[in-house]
């Protein structure tokens, strides 16, 4: 999955990775999906998440923006309560502190997610649930 090219640069390839999550990748705080570290340099990171067929996550906010590309399986993205169609080959940004949702279809969701500041898929830092009007919940609601 990954090639050493120096002390500085690493090559993750993103096919490999894929079919690597279901095996490496650990569960997602706050949702029910898998989610597999790329890179990060403390700052900016990129994971994996892997979404399983017909699973949500709930509305929620993260402290930074983040950029989102459909790899796999069609799925959705909520956002201002309302749901846009996501297929593999889309790309789109979530601003930091902006509550939305993202849902998987019939066949699962694969996505790279691309983030700053870079939380840990499995900390309860990197998202916080929400309402719509961005309200923090201790409880999921979803879209």
């Amino acid at each position: 999955m990954t090639r050493q090219t120096s002390s500085d640069l690493s090559i993750i390839n993103l096919r490999a990775a894929t079919l690597a999550v279901a095996e490496q990748g650990v569960p997602v705080h706050g949702a029910d999906a898998l989610g597999l570290a790329l890179h990060t340099n403390g700052h900016l990171g990129a994971d994996l998440l892997k979404v399983p067929p017909h699973a949500r996550f709930p509305i929620h906010v993260h402290p930074g923006d983040h950029l989102l590309l459909c790899l796999e399986g069609e799925g959705t993205i909520s956002i201002d309560e309302r749901t846009y169609q996501v297929r593999p080959g889309d790309i789109y940004m979530v601003p930091g502190q902006v509550p939305h949702a993202v849902g998987a279809g019939e066949a699962g969701h694969t996505l790279l997610a691309i983030g700053a500041p870079h939380k840990p898929v499995d900390s309860p830092e990197r998202m916080s649930f929400t309402d719509w009007a961005g309200t923090v919940s201790d409880l999921p609601l979803f879209a």
